[in-house]
């Protein structure tokens, strides 16, 4: 009965974004480096991963800024990016190969290659569940303008821009001796009267913005994936 479910799912999911694809594919190439996929799903189950997770993250940190039906369907194909990464790539094919940082990059050729199964390769290659779900997520996250990256204080000021809950937000220039994470301490102060805090994940340069009162929740449930994100 739940494989049949998931067949009729899989099918009525493929079918409306095979319908929508509005990508012209006509100059894309698809080739993988990939000798042999991964066979196995990864433990989402045993590492105590589940939807309500990636629905408590979204729902924070997509807020007022998606509707409930928007998040829903963000949770959806962050779901299955987590459960089924083989699934994902045939169910969203379309919105996968959007998501890779080699998207509208041509060669010398004019040609468009791309990995055919982005999701399923990035696990493939890691070792862990952790690292891709944390990779998976912040490409989700990222395509819906709900985290952004910048390694040094001028990419740390741009990539507010790209950020749906401060795009509209004019911040200060960064001082010349800033850095990443001494600019954040500067954001932070001007987004505390806002009600508002930006989080960076330790040892990398991936940010986020959420409500401060949210801050401690927020934290919690991205240490669940394994991912710390602190206040500079």
């Amino acid at each position: 009965m739940k494989r049949t479910l998931l067949s009729i799912l899989t099918f009525t999911v493929f079918t409306y974004v095979a319908v929508s694809q509005t990508t012209d594919y006509s100059k894309v190439i698809f080739s993988s480096k990939i000798y042999e996929y991964k066979n196995d799903e990864p433990r989402t189950q045993e590492l105590g991963i589940d939807k309500e997770l990636l629905s408590s993250i979204i729902d924070n940190l997509g807020d007022s800024l998606y509707s409930e039906k928007e998040k829903k369907d963000i949770v959806d194909k962050a779901w299955l990016a987590f459960s089924n990464p083989k699934l994902f790539d045939f169910v969203f094919k379309d919105f996968a190969v959007k998501t890779i940082n080699n998207w509208g990059q041509v060669n010398a050729n004019g040609e468009l290659v791309l990995e055919p199964n982005p999701y399923l390769t990035e696990w493939t290659i890691n070792s862990d569940e952790f690292p891709y779900f944390q990779l998976a997520l912040s490409k989700i996250l990222s395509h819906y303008d709900l985290i952004t990256y910048g390694d040094d204080a001028e990419g740390v000021k741009s990539s507010f821009n790209e950020l749906l809950i401060t795009k509209n937000i004019n911040f200060q220039d960064p001082k010349d001796d800033d850095w990443a994470y001494s600019y954040l301490e500067t954001v932070n102060a001007d987004l505390a009267p806002k009600g508002l805090v930006a989080l960076v994940t330790k040892g990398y340069y991936n940010i986020i913005v959420c409500k401060l009162e949210k801050k401690d929740e927020i934290t919690e449930l991205f240490k669940k994936i394994e991912w710390d994100f602190i206040q500079p």
